[in-house]
């Protein structure tokens, strides 16, 4: 309840508000973690593209600038060995082939280096040609020879350039590779890390809003049930917020002073119907007893006429103000049957409320499987990663071909051809050297697609517990209907005792009538003797009909004192 204070629930007029906020809590929370999952995945994507587009491509074209210039070589060596014109052919067509993996190179990146080798590389292309060429198919072959071996040392340093830069863009690679793994480690770790975070907060944000609305709500239930139960002597509840439950709570306090207002009203007035029946009875005897002295003599008539005047006299007073008390207090019942409604129109709003939180869940549940979609799309990348590195292997495979058929002509030339052969074995090493890194790459690649898998699973433990906090907003939805049912019998109980009140005014009014009849009786008996006999009858008549309305009044009274005692003042 103390974090609910510090989120600001207790700021919010309506439980619309505080749902709304817990909902944007959670909703913001995951537009952070989504907007991060997008950059991690744009700067994963860009390193992927310059591996794939850059940096392998260079590295491809510096493997063949090197390949092409040891094929040169050993072409060149091949012609003045054989003179055979087909080397003179290789040599030209490998040419071609350096200067457009240079021009490859050139284009996707800048380098002194790699300028100063391919220029030293045209300038013993043209020494060849002009200088071993020519002076070869002059005659001049022990010349063309001389002019090869001198320039071995320079073929050697040219060979090694290309070697080193395929190196060190090998070495680059392998390099922005570690870096991707690290890159992808941290951001697994972030991204498991901010999983369970949501998560965490995600449920307690659902049972802080949960508790603050079905808290107050369980007290208003308990406290319905006791006054349906006739309790009504508890203090009044406490008012915690200005929202639609405090509206209940207030109302619950106010039905409970007036249902305790009325009852006490009701209580009273039934005692003084017990007592002004017994009256009634009372008198009711008393004037018989003088009609009896009536027949015996006229002046114990007279005198119990004047005596059966005045007592009606009196029992009119009491009787009208019985009639008033009766009238208020059925007044006051139907006051407490209003308050009633409007506490049951409250409790079925709180309904309808519980139902838009239900939907707002749902939009939650929305949201978590969108993320979880997300991540598979990352799970697709990489496999698109994984048939990229086919590629290269499938390259690597065809340099290892190409230096194994190298180092077959060597073979087939003989001692002149020990040369060619280690250009060869050079070669196929360093397919190996890209297979070895094709591998690694891949197994990085499978580890991503395990991690992304992960990642899976825990947004899948997110929409479980959104589940569950849909679940126990339907149970608060549950209680609001209880509250309804609990006011729902107390308005039944309160129409009993309204029924009951018209009862009594029923017979009070017949008791008026009784009291009109023996006042006109007693005037009667006042005018003369001979109408004793039959006012005396009439009179008997009269006391028996009061006594019967009496006991009647009686019976209301003590059935009213019953229901009363229901109810724990």
């Amino acid at each position: 309840m103390k974090l609910g204070k510090k989120l600001g629930f207790k700021n919010f007029k309506t439980v619309r508000a505080k749902i709304s906020f817990g909902f944007i809590i959670v909703v913001l929370i995951m537009t952070g973690y989504n907007v991060y999952s997008y950059v991690m995945q744009q700067n994963s994507t860009k390193s992927t593209k310059e591996i794939v587009e850059v940096e392998l491509e260079i590295l491809a074209a510096d493997d063949e600038l090197a390949s092409s210039f040891a094929n040169r070589t050993a072409a060149a060596r091949g012609y003045i060995i054989s003179g055979d014109k087909k080397y003179k052919e290789k040599f030209d067509e490998y040419t071609d082939i350096a200067e457009e993996n240079a021009a490859i190179v050139a284009g996707l990146t800048s380098s002194i280096k790699l300028d100063e080798i391919v220029e030293k590389a045209r300038v013993w292309q043209t020494y060849i040609k002009e200088d071993v060429f020519e002076e070869y198919d002059r005659g001049n072959k022990q010349l063309a020879a001389d002019n090869l071996k001198s320039v071995d040392e320079q073929a050697s340093e040219i060979q090694e350039g290309y070697e080193e830069l395929a190196n060190t863009r090998e070495e680059a690679i392998k390099k922005i590779g570690k870096e991707m793994i690290e890159n992808g480690e941290n951001n697994q770790l972030i991204s498991i890390i901010s999983t369970i975070l949501l998560t965490i907060i995600s449920v307690i944000v659902a049972y802080i809003t949960a508790r603050i609305i079905v808290k107050p709500i369980k007290l208003v239930a308990k406290r319905m049930t006791e006054i349906s139960q006739g309790d009504i002597s508890q203090p009044d509840l406490p008012k915690t917020s200005e929202d639609e439950i405090g509206q209940l709570i207030e109302a619950t306090n106010s039905m409970s002073k007036n249902v305790h207002e009325i009852l006490s009203n009701i209580q009273d007035v039934s005692n003084q119907v017990a007592s002004n029946s017994e009256e009634l009875a009372q008198s009711a005897l008393e004037v018989k007893t003088g009609s009896t002295q009536i027949a015996l003599t006229m002046q114990e008539i007279a005198e119990g006429t004047e005596s059966q005047a005045s007592n009606a006299s009196d029992l009119a007073t009491v009787m009208e103000s019985f009639t008033q008390k009766v009238k208020e207090a059925n007044y006051e019942g139907e006051k407490m049957n209003n308050h009633t409604s409007n506490v049951q129109s409250l409790t079925h709003e709180g309904s309808k409320l519980m139902i838009d939180s239900t939907e707002q869940m749902r939009k939650i549940d929305g949201i978590v499987q969108e993320s979880v979609r997300k991540v598979e799309n990352l799970a697709v990348q990489s496999l698109e990663i994984s048939k990229l590195v086919s590629v290269i292997t499938s390259i690597a495979d065809q340099t290892n071909l190409l230096a194994l058929n190298a180092a077959i002509e060597a073979a087939r030339a003989g001692e002149q051809g020990k040369g060619f052969a280690v250009v060869a074995d050079e070669v196929r090493k360093l397919a190996e050297q890209v297979t070895l890194s094709v591998t690694d790459i891949a197994g990085i690649v499978q580890k991503i697609q395990q991690e992304t898998k992960n990642v899976t699973t825990s947004l899948q433990s997110g929409y479980e517990e959104v589940i569950q906090g849909t679940e126990q907003i339907a149970s608060t939805g549950e209680t609001f209907n209880n509250i309804s049912n609990a006011i729902s019998d107390m308005i039944d109980n309160i129409n009993v005792i309204s029924n009951n009140l018209s009862g009594i005014s029923q017979t009070t009014l017949q008791i008026n009538h009784s009291i009109d009849d023996i006042a006109a009786v007693s005037q009667e008996s006042a005018a003369g003797v001979e109408e004793t006999t039959a006012t005396v009858q009439q009179t008997t008549s009269s006391m028996e009909e009061i006594s019967n309305s009496s006991d009647h009044l009686a019976e209301l009274a003590e059935e009213l004192n019953l229901q009363v005692q229901k109810f724990k003042l």
